[in-house]
């Protein structure tokens, strides 16, 4: 016998935010950890001529916690100001 939740696919993800510096990925990843947010990180490799070694890491949250992760990145907001771009858009790719 199925279960009516087999069927039920969830996309509630937002694209929260990108930073492209590796030591501000590591702060905000800490902050979230601290703050019990649900998160995982995508990355965007760096174009050809670009600049950027690493290219950009962009923060994926659930829709429901995006509230609490804006109120703890506000801690760090002094120390990580100008190198985080917020985006806030839904995760178009789906994983399954």
């Amino acid at each position: 016998m199925e279960t009516a939740y087999q069927k039920v696919k969830v996309h509630n993800e937002l694209e929260w935010c990108q930073v492209t510096d590796i030591a501000t990925k590591e702060k905000i990843e800490k902050i979230l950890l601290k703050n019990r947010v649900s998160y995982f990180v995508k990355w965007e490799k760096p174009k050809l001529f670009s600049s950027e070694k690493f290219g950009t890491c962009i923060f994926c949250v659930n829709q429901l916690q995006k509230e609490i992760a804006d109120e703890a990145i506000q801690t760090l907001a002094e120390e990580v100001q100008g190198k985080i771009k917020f985006v806030n858009r839904k995760v178009e790719k789906t994983f399954y």
